[in-house]
């Protein structure tokens, strides 16, 4: 299934623009989901080159009522395709589709354009370096000279909300940029729950003890904080 967005449906992000929407049917071992692929054109990022963003979609396609099950999804390749041990991503991502796939309808946008917080897979792994010296992962980013911790839009997720008409959500993650953006952008956050990993892997758990030093880890200092 193929469709061209006309621009009808959102007014807000004009630096964000859909150029097309491509649809398939994904089975997976929670049960299917639709998958939609958007092409989107983003002002402040990438020179304003065409990038892919995902949704995977429990439930309606348009026309959602009440608040929706919601996951922002940054990429990170190293944790979901090849089993990294190092963070809590995998985790995350999976127990959100597990969880979606209970209450039968919610959305995962999915970001590959913020892969290392937006820096690039190269610049994640030279943090990784760092980050083995005991230095944050939000921290690493400045020390490698990048001149921020983060340069992810997370506005595009409030784009594809838009797109299908969901305007009240129920925030699946920890990360209160997330939210703020979103809020900002007019999605409403009527609730969050976080996802706290409850795994044993210490390398995980000596990852989310730096990271909930990180301002906008909020949930995860005063929920996971004494469990790490």
């Amino acid at each position: 299934m193929r469709e061209i967005y006309t621009g009808g449906m959102a007014v807000s992000n004009d630096h964000l623009r859909i150029t097309n929407v491509a649809k398939g049917i994904l089975n997976t071992s929670y049960g299917a989901f639709s998958l939609y692929c958007f092409s989107m054109i983003n002002d402040f990022e990438h020179q304003g080159r065409v990038t892919e963003h995902l949704a995977l979609v429990k439930g309606e396609d348009k026309g959602w009522v009440g608040p929706v099950y919601y996951r922002l999804n940054s990429s990170c390749i190293t944790s979901e395709v090849f089993g990294c041990e190092r963070c809590d991503c995998k985790w995350q991502l999976d127990k959100a589709i597990e969880y979606i796939a209970e209450k039968g309808r919610g959305i995962i946008t999915y970001h590959t354009s913020h892969e290392g917080r937006g820096f690039g897979l190269a610049a994640k792994l030279e943090s990784y370096n760092l980050m083995d010296l005991g230095i944050r992962s939000s921290e690493s980013y400045i020390q490698l000279g990048l001149g921020t911790e983060d340069r992810r839009d997370f506005r595009v997720g409030s784009k594809i909300l838009q797109y299908f008409g969901v305007n009240e959500v129920i925030l699946l993650g920890n990360n209160k940029k997330k939210l703020d953006a979103l809020e900002n952008a007019g999605i409403s956050v009527v609730q969050r729950k976080s996802l706290i990993y409850d795994g044993n892997q210490e390398k995980v758990k000596m990852y989310l003890r730096h990271k909930a030093h990180d301002p906008e880890q909020d949930l995860l200092k005063v929920i996971g904080g004494g469990s790490y």
